[in-house]
């Protein structure tokens, strides 16, 4: 599952990232780990993954320590907006705390990254 949403995420995004102030090459490393977290973000399972989980972390670590939250932050606006699958909003917000990570950018349903420096 994972891969086919990894492939649905790269043929979107590509065209979503015009609308976006984000470099293409920067999102891509969030473009092929977000998928791991599909099964639990459209509800197929009840807790994330632990490879979930660890992208997460790692996607909360490339926050402070390289791209920045604003970068992190629209990389899954643009992957939010455009898949065609149903994500659970209860879900989105909830993965943080099912991962015991506190994130550095915000992730919701209706994700606004126009506010973060």
């Amino acid at each position: 599952m994972a891969r086919i949403v990894g492939f649905l995420i790269l043929a979107i995004s590509t065209q979503a990232m015009a609308k976006f102030d984000v470099d293409p090459h920067q999102c891509q490393v969030i473009f092929d780990n977000f998928p791991y977290c599909m099964d639990f973000l459209i509800g197929s399972n009840d807790w994330p993954s632990s490879q979930c989980c660890q992208r997460v972390y790692d996607f909360n670590a490339l926050a402070e320590h390289g791209m920045g939250p604003r970068a992190i932050c629209e990389c899954i606006e643009i992957i939010i907006r455009t898949i065609p699958m149903k994500l659970r909003a209860d879900r989105i917000s909830d993965l943080p705390v099912r991962c015991n990570t506190h994130l550095s950018f915000p992730i919701s349903e209706y994700m606004d990254c126009s506010s973060i420096n």
